[in-house]
């Protein structure tokens, strides 16, 4: 199981630029992980948690319409289910500014002012354990 660390660097994390970023992703479709939303500078503050097993997703009309933000051109947008179809998260590279492995166990990608954190076989008890 793995604690949530924050959405911070700590020394000895390994940072991953878009495309690896997008690798580590994809070697976690179809494990078991807790996903967990936060502010990127400050932490840890959660504001959101999904959990179950990760896929890749396809955007149905509705969410690609909302979330391509009527750019001019078409921007590479990836959803990751969590679950279900109904939960997941969106990575784009104009929203992405980098990522890193925390642990073996903690992936947190940073898009934005925000923060993603796949936490793999955590649960949300152990991730949020202040100890």
């Amino acid at each position: 199981m793995s604690q949530f660390l924050g959405p911070s660097e700590r020394e000895g994390s390994v940072k991953l630029d878009y495309e690896q970023a997008l690798s580590a992703l994809l070697s976690l479709i179809g494990r078991q992980v807790l996903v967990l939303f936060s502010g990127a500078e400050h932490g840890p503050f959660i504001s959101g948690v999904v959990a179950g097993r990760l896929d890749r997703g396809e955007l149905d009309e509705r969410l690609q319409a909302l979330l391509l933000r009527a750019d001019p051109e078409v921007v590479e947008t990836l959803f990751f289910h969590v679950g279900s179809r109904l939960n997941g998260f969106v990575i784009r590279p104009d929203d992405f500014v980098h990522a890193f492995w925390q642990t073996d166990e903690q992936l947190t990608i940073r898009l934005g002012e925000c923060a993603v954190t796949v936490l793999i076989q955590g649960d949300l008890e152990t991730a949020l354990h202040r100890g």
